[in-house]
């Protein structure tokens, strides 16, 4: 657990928790309507769950590919990154079992502590905020990804994707390691 000389109350965990919630919200509209878009503008037999949404989406922009090596990469790295984050989501949807404000001076981070299948996982103040910050961009790669899979002129293509290349090469290096919060043995009376 990483040490902080930042107050982080346990009123902002809880907003933590809130925002977690908002932003999978946000993409899991994105997603609904760019399988609508990639479908021809049918609506798409309903995903049942957020993991079957994305799974969804992906085959779709497999199917609508315009086999730009550019797209491809964007939607395998990204994809990857939306499976991590929705195993933080599950966490804390389904075991949150505490909330812990930092204390200043060197203690302890501020985290949520999560207990699911067995296994206790702690999710610092830190590593919420660095994944906040790429999923607040999520819908709009979704959208993005969705509409230069659906362009026919290739020629537009780099106009959807070319504010993407740098965010999700340079970011998704970092946050790959971010996500991956270790996970801790659950003991009896705690971790």
């Amino acid at each position: 657990m990483a040490k902080s000389d930042a107050t982080i109350t346990f009123e902002q965990m809880k907003g933590a928790v809130g925002s977690l919630l908002l932003l999978w919200s946000e993409i899991e509209r994105e997603l609904a309507e760019s399988l609508i878009r990639l479908n021809g503008g049918r609506s798409a037999k309903p995903a049942h769950g957020i993991e079957k949404s994305i799974e969804f989406w992906i085959l779709e922009l497999q199917r609508n590919s315009c086999r730009q090596d550019q797209v491809i990469e964007l939607r395998s790295g990204f994809g990857s990154h939306l499976s991590d984050a929705l195993k933080v989501r599950n966490s804390v949807c389904h075991g949150l079992v505490g909330i812990t404000a930092g204390c200043p001076s060197g203690g302890e981070e501020a985290h949520l502590t999560v207990e699911l299948s067995g296994e206790t996982r702690i999710l610092g103040w830190s590593e919420l905020q660095s994944m906040f910050r790429w999923m607040s961009k999520a819908s709009s790669l979704i959208h993005n990804l969705t509409t230069a899979t659906l362009e026919k002129d290739l020629g537009r293509l780099d106009m959807h994707l070319e504010k993407w290349t740098d965010y999700v090469f340079q970011e998704q290096r970092i946050e790959s390691e971010i996500v991956s919060v270790q996970f801790v043995q659950s003991k009896r009376g705690g971790v």
